[in-house]
């Protein structure tokens, strides 16, 4: 979609989506959608991305009053197509040829978890994964290499020693190198971090830089370069595989991230919220009881739409 059609067909959604859309109002989106290519398109691609989940969210009770903060994001923000791509993936389907190939290229995965799933895999070589949830590997092995590529998500990798083969995890941002037994990595939206369970690793970030973590050390790695993390940071990375979360001083918005994977729907922050600073130990496996102990110790507002929309704000 254009960025002229891409708003159009969002304002025409909102409009015709708010249950007071007139006879006038049908006879003049169809006016703009048969006025141009682009039109029609962009109509297309948005109501095969949400408009089937805004439908569901109807059929299953949502009132016109409850849907207002949806139509509100969709017509100001704070970013359509952040929204969009990643808030309502309700069906599975985002907003622009670039998440479409980004789509494509994960998919081709050997093995991914669904919501709230950890999953231990045995490998061939006698290396053992543990995926969290919403990952997503693919394995490469050859005669030369043990390569595992994480897609999405976070694994700890407890390695079997072979002198022929290195073993390496490796994302958009770099490769950590086993030199030891077992570690964590994990890849966020901009960067990846890695974390030793135990021995070592060495990580060898995209820009060329390496850098040995040693037991209980951890590290942020980009394209940019590596920078370590304290050992407090590294304890809590891990929690995860005993399905804990554990936030030492960390932002509203960092602890929706983690709480995500483990969420069934859509989960919003809205800035205000986002900022707010959390610590606390949570359970990843019981999330509503996260949200409410966080609901009791901060000023939020949580409202939940039909198990499809979890919508947090500032009371």
């Amino acid at each position: 979609m254009t960025p002229d059609a891409d708003h159009q067909a969002i304002q025409w959604m909102v409009r015709l989506s708010s249950g007071s859309a007139s006879a006038a109002d049908q006879a003049q989106f169809q006016q703009w959608r048969d006025a141009a290519p682009a039109h029609a398109r962009a109509w297309q691609t948005l109501q095969a991305g949400i408009g089937a989940p805004l439908q569901a969210l109807r059929a299953a009770g949502l009132s016109a009053a409850d849907a207002t903060p949806i139509r509100d994001l969709l017509a100001r923000g704070p970013s359509r197509r952040q929204f969009l791509g990643k808030t309502l993936m309700l069906a599975g389907a985002g907003v622009g040829s670039a998440w479409l190939g980004a789509r494509l290229w994960r998919d081709r995965s050997d093995w991914s978890t669904t919501t709230a799933q950890r999953l231990a895999i045995g490998l061939e070589d006698g290396s053992r994964l543990l995926l969290d949830a919403c990952s997503k590997v693919r394995l490469e092995f050859t005669d030369a290499v043990r390569r595992v590529r994480l897609l999405q998500g976070a694994l700890v990798a407890s390695v079997a020693p072979d002198t022929d083969r290195p073993f390496g995890v490796t994302t958009e941002d770099g490769t950590a190198w086993a030199r030891g037994t077992e570690y964590m990595v994990r890849k966020e939206a901009d960067h990846s971090v890695a974390a030793v369970l135990q021995h070592e690793i060495r990580v060898s970030s995209r820009s060329g830089q390496q850098l040995d973590l040693t037991e209980g050390q951890a590290a942020r790695y980009d394209t940019a370069g590596i920078a370590r993390l304290d050992a407090a940071s590294a304890r809590a990375l891990t929690a995860w595989r005993q399905g804990r979360l554990d936030v030492l001083d960390a932002s509203l918005a960092q602890v929706a991230d983690a709480l995500r994977p483990y969420m069934p729907g859509a989960l919003h922050v809205t800035a205000g919220a986002a900022a707010l600073r959390v610590q606390g130990v949570f359970s990843l496996d019981r999330p509503e009881q996260a949200w409410a102990a966080l609901a009791a110790t901060l000023p939020l507002k949580i409202s939940r739409y039909g198990g499809w929309l979890t919508w947090v704000d500032v009371a």
